[in-house]
């Protein structure tokens, strides 16, 4: 057998093993005010609400027979708090050019009424229905919020996120890709640097800021908001359909008050326009 051959050989091994699995099921007895803890190297997370006083639990990885046996998965329960680890082992030095093949993911129900932190190395995160702090971070994913009652922090290296009728402050950020902050009655900050902005306030201002680096930034606010509106632009222009005393309206730049002033209503792109009008 000549050396093209031998890799050949190793290949098709590897192509066989691919559809093993390895799963995890749990389920807990928990009081609502808990915490959820989600930690895993590479998987997609979904964590959903429910009218229960219990966490549901299931994991799943496919992939090769050897990846599968190093891989971990685990979930904890220390009083109200549950804890979800997803692991594969350490490189065995700089050397060690082993490829990882596995699909991961996680699917948690919980009480509504509980805290949530997700972080995952490369994956999508979703939340929905849950009422409590979140926190969802992503080193390669979209991200999802969905009716959330509390603050909220998003943040991805890789994808949109996404946040839909949601009470209480919201904080996102991602270096590649949409922000869409839908019906957000809170303190709004949304930042990429590379696509666009899009937000819309339900209540009062509480503060809004929303900046971009490449794409448009598009801002709905109730027609009786209030703030102190800073709009500026490197590459597009400014449009306002909304009762602004203008200050400074010139050169892709408008600063002014709306409805006599109040919190901060800020928004900046260095690469598109910007638009300021009330919801319909």
């Amino acid at each position: 057998m000549n050396r093209y051959s031998a890799i050949a050989v190793v290949l098709l091994s590897a192509t066989c093993a691919d559809g093993a699995e390895k799963n995890l099921d749990r389920t807990f007895t928990v009081a609502p005010g808990g915490s959820l803890i989600v930690e895993a190297d590479s998987a997609s997370v979904q964590v959903s609400g429910a009218d229960s006083n219990q966490v549901t639990i299931h994991m799943r990885a496919k992939g090769a027979d050897k990846d599968l046996a190093d891989t971990k998965l685990e979930a904890v329960q220390s009083g109200n708090a549950v804890t979800v680890t997803l692991r594969r082992p350490k490189s065995d030095g700089w050397f060690n050019w082993r490829s990882w093949s596995t699909e991961e993911s996680i699917e948690v129900t919980v009480p509504r009424r509980y805290l949530v932190s997700v972080r995952t190395g490369g994956g999508s995160v979703e939340l929905s229905d849950t009422t409590g702090t979140a926190t969802l971070k992503t080193s390669g994913g979209e991200i999802i919020a969905k009716r959330v009652t509390g603050n909220i922090e998003l943040r991805t290296s890789g994808g949109e996120i996404e946040a839909d009728t949601i009470r209480g402050d919201v904080d996102a950020d991602t270096s590649g890709g949409d922000v869409r902050l839908l019906r957000i009655d809170g303190k709004i900050k949304a930042n990429t640097s590379g696509g666009g902005v899009r937000v819309s306030l339900v209540g009062a201002n509480r503060e809004i800021s929303a900046t971009t680096s490449g794409g448009d930034i598009e801002l709905i606010v109730p027609r009786a908001t209030t703030g102190n509106v800073d709009a500026s632009t490197s590459g597009g222009e400014v449009t306002a359909d909304l009762p602004i005393l203008a200050a400074v309206r010139k050169d892709g730049r408008l600063e002014g008050t709306l409805n006599g002033g109040g919190p901060t209503i800020y928004a900046h792109t260095s690469g598109g326009s910007i638009s300021l009008r009330p919801e319909n």
